[in-house]
């Protein structure tokens, strides 16, 4: 009877326990793991402008820490970190991206443009000199710093045009007598206006152009758009009492200047131009009061210039031509 009640309060026990543990299961909480939070990455910007040569910087606003980055093209742009901030340094003009990651594994990519925040050129104005009555002058304009893609506009066409613009070499022609301002755009919209002054002469030559002549050890004969040919005669001698340069081919076509004085270096008088330049016509073209210069004399071959002003329209030409008894 004894061993009964014993086996019954051994049961009881046992079954309050269980319950006990059951019920501290049931109220105690549910421990679950913090979820981590996702920060995007974010910068100031989106795009960065950096002159060549220059260094800008940018900053992250936000991410997840750790940060890191590259330049997608060191050759454009080169770039440092510190901590939150990129320092970007523009190479050549051009365009590419820094791309930036942090430790929750975000990337985020920059645009970069590389360019020249001014043009540079090899000139910042431009005097031009043409011949009273011509339209032929020129002059060269380079770029020597800028994004490419330039286009070059004249407020004043009519004094000077834009002749061509190729691998940042403007080639502009003046027209008349004038100022104008050239503007100058490249691809990145940055521009740079340019004074043009075009002024007309009655000079034929510069010095350096007297010193061209020369220098030249080809015989020729030239007035205005009339040059002498490989065929023919070419001399320069005295005939009847004045001095003849002359190219002459059959008196089919020739170039003749007559000129009084000897054949020393200095200004001549007298002076007189004769065209012809079609063998088969008839046609002569004549020019009076023609001023000639000796610019060199060697002991086989004359060096000169002649020229005169007619009907506001400067004809001139030059002449290399060896000594001789002149045919006319």
């Amino acid at each position: 009877m004894k061993l009964k009640y014993f086996f019954s309060a051994v049961l009881t026990a046992c079954l309050a326990l269980a319950f006990t543990a059951c019920s501290n299961e049931e109220d105690s909480p549910e421990v679950k793991p913090e979820s981590k939070v996702e920060t995007a990455l974010t910068f100031d910007t989106d795009t960065v402008s950096v002159g060549v040569g220059e260094t800008t910087t940018f900053n992250i606003t936000a991410g997840g820490g750790e940060y890191k980055a590259f330049s997608e093209n060191p050759d454009v742009a080169t770039m440092t970190i510190d901590g939150n901030k990129i320092s970007v340094t523009a190479v050549k003009s051009g365009f590419t991206g820094i791309v930036v990651s942090d430790a929750a594994g975000n990337y985020k990519r920059v645009l970069v443009k590389a360019m020249y925040k001014t043009l540079l050129l090899d000139k910042d104005e431009v005097n031009m000199t043409i011949k009273v009555g011509h339209t032929d002058g020129y002059a060269l304009l380079t770029v020597t710093g800028g994004n490419g893609g330039y286009e070059a506009v004249s407020d004043h066409n009519d004094i000077v045009d834009i002749y061509s613009i190729e691998n940042g070499v403007i080639t502009i022609k003046a027209l008349s007598n004038g100022t104008a301002m050239i503007t100058i755009t490249d691809k990145m919209g940055v521009s740079k206006v340019v004074k043009v002054t075009v002024t007309t002469t009655d000079i034929p030559y510069s010095d350096e152009e007297k010193a061209d002549i020369m220098a030249s050890t080809s015989e020729t004969i030239v007035f205005d758009n009339t040059q002498s040919r490989g065929y023919g005669s070419k001399s320069i001698g005295e005939k009847d009492g004045k001095q003849l340069a002359q190219w002459n081919y059959y008196d089919g076509i020739y170039i003749k200047c007559w000129f009084s004085g000897d054949l020393t270096i200095g200004m001549k008088t007298d002076g007189k131009v004769e065209v012809k330049s079609d063998y088969w016509g008839t046609s002569v073209t004549q020019y009076e009061g023609v001023n000639v210069e000796i610019l060199k004399v060697s002991d086989t071959h004359v060096w000169g210039i002649m020229w005169v002003l007619k009907d506001n329209y400067l004809h001139y030409g030059y002449f290399v031509l060896p000594k001789g008894e002149a045919e006319d």
